[in-house]
Parts: C-alpha cells; structure tokens; sequence
C-alpha cells in the first residue's frame, strides 16, 4: 500500500494494515533501516523487558553469537538481514 510522507515527516497507515497489526492510538511501534528497507513493529507491553533480558544471552551460541538479541535473531531466521 502507498502512503505519503506529510509535514513534520509523519505518515498514517492505512486502516487496512491497522486492522491486520492490531495498531491502536498510543501503541508504540519499533521503527528500523536496513538494507534499504524501513520496517514498523508493534512492540508489545513486555517488549523492552524481553530485549534487556536476551541482549547478549547468544554469545556463546554457534550460529547466534553474532547478533545482538532476540530481534535480530528473527529477522536473520525471516532473511531480513
């Protein structure tokens, strides 16, 4: 879907996509660049707990130990990275 960059450079997501995220006013979203591509999340209530809790729990791991928490583990499972 399209959307357009407005003043002061915020954008509205379609009611479409809303509705399938489950977005709602005063949801917070993760925003991030890589590769070219600009994603949104919905982070949800536990989200920052969860992140400080696995920052750094994959050192040790074989395949893992690379990436810095649980979120860039799924994104390089997704071939996001």
């Amino acid at each position: 879907m399209k959307t357009k960059v407005a003043r002061r450079h915020q954008i509205t997501i379609p009611g479409e996509i809303r509705k399938k995220a489950k977005i709602s006013v005063g949801d917070f979203l993760e925003i991030s660049y890589k590769h070219g591509k600009i994603t949104a999340e919905k982070i949800d209530e536990n989200w920052e707990k969860v992140m400080k809790e696995t920052r750094g729990a994959w050192r040790k791991h074989p395949v893992f130990k690379e990436l810095d928490d649980a979120v860039e583990i799924v994104n390089w499972m997704r071939g996001k990275l």
